[in-house]
């Protein structure tokens, strides 16, 4: 899965629901052409209203300098996902003009 992330708005890299709970690579690029971002990488919960419920950060203000990756090699990060009201992974960066590519495997 890859996603190309910009702005400061929550994401959701992979919603609850789609069925993909076994993440073994997570890696993250700032694509930005000169400043550095803040990352935030965690998966949650959605209520069944439509808001986040229970969050576990991952990564909390990570910061990324312009060009630099962050990778996490994992055979341990999986989650319910399966569920509308399961978890989900999201990501969320500091400022609105941020940019980050993710590949998730």
């Amino acid at each position: 899965m890859y996603s190309n992330v910009s702005g400061a708005t929550t994401i959701a890299l992979l919603s609850p629901g789609t069925g993909f709970s076994n993440a073994k690579t997570i890696h993250i690029i700032n694509t930005h052409a000169s400043d550095a971002v803040l990352v935030d990488l965690y998966i949650s919960t959605i209520s069944s209203e439509g808001v986040e419920a229970s969050t576990y950060y991952i990564l909390k203000q990570w910061n990324l300098s312009n060009n630099e990756y962050f990778n996490l090699q994992s055979d341990i990060l999986s989650f319910a996902n399966t569920s509308s009201t399961g978890f989900g992974l999201f990501i969320k960066l500091n400022n609105a003009d941020s940019e980050v590519d993710v590949i998730i495997k």
